[in-house]
């Protein structure tokens, strides 16, 4: 059993350095054939909602504040995911990507955000509505602005993993959850020095008060293992795209080592 769990796993797996396929990087599961075009309009379309609704953030809100809350942070990481995709696609289509199953290190970053992203983007959208939303205090004009940084922003999230191939592993669970509890940690060490929000509150959310630690890391803990079951259906998610999208859509001739002629057929004595 030893011998089969070092063959099917390696301390290389922990990191996104290496996939048997660089084609799932840049290609959509819905397609047949391997240009990169489809996934490239997608990722462009995608990048442009994100960059607007980032600077849409940030030019409502320009203070030192808007970097201490985890809805901007989940905002910048979707928002490099799209970037980043853009430039792999980009340069799938100028066929500057080179062969093998190292992956270069732009694509690699792409995968990271991929993993972070997409987890914290949900985790985000869900506390958010489920906890924070509170309809009597919100103007029109901030409903919006809330709506495009807690609902386009999972929509983003989850048209990503739908029409790309990229893959989810479970052995990756850690790096959304350490940008979680590092999140975690920075609010904690945020009260401690005195910090406090926009409004002059002695914390950044108010169901994360470090003044009442108890409650503080109860809060925490629902949230990490909330994340860490999220994160095993978006990877439940990917396999079914995969199985379903490789049995109906893909050409999936181009994946097969070339076979020699048969030895019996009027070309195989050639």
């Amino acid at each position: 059993m030893v011998k089969c769990f070092r063959k099917s796993f390696s301390l290389s797996d922990l990191w996104v350095s290496s996939h048997e396929r660089l084609s799932d990087f840049y290609l959509t599961s819905w397609q047949r054939g391997d240009s990169p075009v489809p996934m490239l309009v997608i990722r462009l379309l995608l990048a442009t909602i994100m960059a607007g609704i980032f600077v849409w953030s940030i030019t409502t809100s320009p203070t030192p504040y808007w970097l201490i809350y985890l809805t901007n942070w989940g905002l910048l990481m979707v928002t490099l995911l799209t970037l980043s995709g853009t430039v792999v696609s980009l340069l799938a289509v100028c066929k500057q990507l080179p062969d093998g199953s190292a992956l270069p290190w732009y694509v690699s970053i792409y995968w990271l955000f991929y993993n972070i992203a997409i987890t914290m983007a949900i985790i985000i959208t869900a506390l958010y509505w489920i906890l924070l939303y509170n309809p009597e205090q919100r103007e029109q004009e901030g409903f919006w602005l809330d709506l495009a940084t807690h609902g386009f922003n999972s929509c983003v999230a989850f048209v990503e993993i739908a029409m790309a191939r990229t893959p989810i592993r479970l052995l990756h669970i850690y790096q959304p959850l350490g940008v979680g509890l590092w999140y975690a940690a920075f609010s904690g060490i945020y009260y401690a020095a005195g910090g406090t929000d926009g409004n002059g509150n002695p914390f950044i959310y108010e169901i994360l008060n470090w003044a009442e630690p108890g409650d503080a890391s109860i809060i925490v803990a629902i949230t990490a293992a909330s994340l860490i079951v999220l994160y095993a259906v978006l990877w439940g998610v990917s396999l079914c795209r995969d199985r379903i999208s490789t049995s109906l859509i893909r050409t999936t001739s181009l994946e097969l080592p070339f076979a020699p002629p048969d030895r019996h057929s009027p070309s195989g004595m050639v």
